[in-house]
Formats: C-alpha cells, structure tokens, sequence
C-alpha cells in the first residue's frame, strides 16, 4: 500500500497534529522530537501477511498489509504517567479512527484497526503506537506468467488435424478455424 495516501489522510482529517504527520522506513525514538511541537505522528510499514494460493488455473492470494502510526505526545506535564497523557492516547486514537477506519486506500479493502501499544514514555515524550491492515488481492495480473503472456501473438487461427479412420498417423482431414477477420485459411 502506498502510505502516502495514509499520511495525506491523517493530515487533512487529524487536527491535534496540525500537518505534523511524516513516513518513516521504521519505528527509533527520535531525538529530533524534542524540538517539535507535540503531538506529532510517523507512519510506518509494518508486516505483510498472505493467505493460501486460492486458484488453481490462475494465481489468487489474498494479502494484508499492516501500517502502524507511531503518535509522539507531549509528557512533560504529566511524568509520573498519572492523567494527562494517557487522556491524550484516547483522544488522538479517536482522531485516527475518525481518518482511518473505513478509507479505501486505491486497490484495497477498508483500513480496519489491529490494536495498540505504549512503545515508550520518558520525562518529556510518550510514544504510542496504533497498528492499523487492509486487504487487497494478488492476482495473475501481478505475476511473470501474466508478463510472458502479454508479450505472446494474437492468437490468429487454429488449425486442427483429423484423424478419423484409424488411429495410424494419416490426417484425413485438415480443418483451419480463422479466430478474426483477417486470417486466412492455408
């Protein structure tokens, strides 16, 4: 999945972050956050999980692709974790339904919601994590075979040879079949 789309998503329909909303190849504590304004979000893949090949003339898995946002959430009101911060993972987590569940990345099933974990809390930052899948299929269309025959020729004519006296090897008869208007018969 395209987690452009999901960034875009959460910045137009996630006001507490006001745009503060980027991608990331994978989940560090982030020294930088320290001197962003709080709260703040990162949108990161997380694992690709694949049913069973569903076909057998053709190629159909169905995959679901996980996504989790990491919310950084400002703690320093609240260090002992007694109130504060923690009301503010219910509310943000609240935000990210309202923009996510539902929303039909191109190509894929609605976004549902897989959960979410503290990752980490120090005297300054909390760092909230919420997994978030959808579901797309892969099918022939995506594969080499599909490429490969894509490349092959028009199939112009089919041309049958008969054997109907004896099973000896002598074609009796020789039948072409012209599949558009212009084949010809040999």
């Amino acid at each position: 999945m395209k987690l452009s789309s999901v960034i875009a998503a959460l910045r137009l329909r996630c006001p507490s972050f006001e745009g503060r909303v980027s991608g990331a190849a994978e989940y560090k504590p982030i020294p930088d956050t320290a001197k962003m304004k709080l709260p703040s979000a990162w949108v990161i893949p997380l694992d690709d999980n694949v049913g069973e090949q569903k076909s057998q003339t053709d190629y159909w898995q169905e995959l679901t692709e996980g996504f989790a946002v990491i919310v950084i959430m400002d703690n320093s009101a609240d260090q002992r974790g007694q109130a504060a911060a923690f009301d503010v993972v219910h509310d943000i987590r609240a935000e990210l339904w309202k923009a996510l569940l539902g929303f039909e990345p191109e190509g894929y099933d609605p976004i549902e919601y897989d959960g979410g974990n503290l990752l980490d809390m120090n005297r300054a930052h909390l760092y909230y994590q919420f997994d978030f899948s959808a579901k797309t299929d892969i099918t022939a269309e995506d594969t080499q075979h599909w490429q490969d025959l894509q490349q092959l020729e028009e199939l112009a004519r089919v041309v049958v040879d008969v054997d109907f006296m004896q099973p000896d090897g002598d074609i009796e008869h020789k039948v072409a079949i012209p599949l558009n208007q212009s084949s010809t018969q040999p």
